[in-house]
């Protein structure tokens, strides 16, 4: 029994240190790799407009839209792909995953729903979330009055408590939209890539994925004061 319980004592310090690397060091990873793509070039001579208006024109229609976002601020959103000038005048291949990666979010839009449900259950999440603290501490105190004021304060707490699993689903949801899209991403980017630059373009999405769970991990983990707190609902 001694033994099971310090096998399961060490398997739970050992995630959770793996946790704390991903959350903490998962952004610096990941910017050192975008730092040297942005030094390769692929072999194919097009441009990322270029690339942008085959893929618009093959699998949208013509439909969607660009306009100049601030730096680092590369998104999609109903039909409009806003792309930083560093991306857009860019022919690197960070460049290419990114804003491949965006038109994959643009498929996404077209064929499901998934980012209008996940917009709609962030906005929701921004306007409860600002009552969970409120929420934990008003039952905290309630515990503290004892009597029939403890079943109010449980209340309370199990409130604040639903509200953080909420922004955690969403977090993990999030992950997910955004594994989908890089899947996308792969599948525009084998129109132009040879297969070691989409070997390369894999890598590079996947180490942008792990910034979400990074995200995530914050935001678990914040309480232990060996990473900074995450925003449970950006």
């Amino acid at each position: 029994m001694t033994i099971l319980i310090i096998s399961v004592v060490v398997i739970i310090v050992i995630l959770l240190c793996a946790c704390l690397a991903v959350a903490n060091f998962a952004g610096e990873d990941f910017y050192e790799k975008f730092k040297e793509l942005t030094k390769k070039s692929i072999n194919n001579e097009i441009t990322v407009i270029q690339f942008y208006k085959l893929i618009n024109e093959k699998y949208f229609n013509n439909n969607l839209k660009v306009t100049e976002a601030k730096k680092g601020a590369d998104a999609y959103a109903n039909g409009i792909l806003f792309l930083s000038p560093s991306t857009i005048n860019s022919n690197n291949i960070a460049s290419f995953a990114i804003i491949a990666h965006e038109l994959g979010h643009a498929k996404q839009d077209a064929t499901t729903k998934k980012l209008k449900v996940m917009s709609t259950l962030r906005k929701t999440g921004a306007i409860i979330g600002f009552f969970m603290f409120p929420l934990l501490l008003a039952g905290l105190i309630l515990l503290l009055f004892g009597g029939n004021y403890l079943y109010y304060g449980i209340g309370l707490i199990a409130g604040g408590i639903l509200i953080f699993l909420l922004a955690i689903v969403i977090k993990a949801l999030t992950i997910k939209i955004e594994k989908e899209a890089s899947q996308n991403a792969l599948e525009f980017l084998k129109e132009i890539c040879t297969k070691e630059e989409l070997k390369i373009c894999k890598d590079f999405l996947n180490d942008a994925k792990l910034t979400y769970w990074a995200d995530m991990f914050r935001s678990l983990l914040g309480w232990t004061m060996l990473t900074r707190k995450g925003k449970l609902f950006r």
